[in-house]
């Protein structure tokens, strides 16, 4: 199962628009909040949405949950969880519900953490990012047997930016 994960793409229609071309043969569309799209647009591209911290994105929920080939995925813009001073907050609840995948935006950093079994992944920002990394979004395989892989790839050319098997412990 292959899913497109994107997060504040903060009105650039043209950008996600590429993306969609770069991967049509998606099973699952993901953003994470603040696309300042309307429902009905992100609705009639089947794209699985959240809201996030910026006030065009009515009608959506701050999370949603779902389970792909066996692992529960949680999926949220972060900011309600203050992913932007750590991780603590998110990890401790996925930890609490026993979710497998965290997706998560709101900090514009593509990064990928392990906490003991948990994935915390965020695929940075289709439009603008905040570390070194170019403007990014994630492609997550999940296999029938439940293994996960994913790569970051730049939102404007496609390439490959990063593959990852990032291990980090929450203190």
């Amino acid at each position: 199962m292959k899913l497109v994960i994107f997060s504040d793409v903060h009105g650039r229609k043209i950008l996600l628009e590429r993306i969609l071309r770069f991967n049509p043969d998606a099973d699952n569309v993901i953003s994470l909040g603040d696309s300042e799209l309307t429902l009905d647009y992100l609705s009639d591209l089947d794209i699985i949405s959240v809201k996030g911290n910026y006030p065009r994105d009515p009608g959506l929920a701050y999370e949603h949950f779902m389970t792909l080939n066996g692992k529960k995925f949680m999926l949220t813009h972060g900011h309600k969880y203050s992913v932007q001073r750590g991780m603590k907050k998110l990890a401790n609840k996925a930890m609490k519900d026993g979710i497998d995948v965290v997706l998560y935006g709101h900090t514009h950093i593509a990064q990928a953490l392990y906490v003991n079994d948990t994935l915390l992944l965020n695929p940075g920002s289709v439009y603008s990012s905040r570390n070194n990394v170019y403007p990014s979004y994630c492609i997550m395989y999940v296999s029938d047997q439940g293994k996960i892989t994913y790569e970051f790839r730049e939102s404007e050319t496609n390439m490959v930016i990063e593959i990852g098997e990032v291990r980090q412990q929450i203190k």
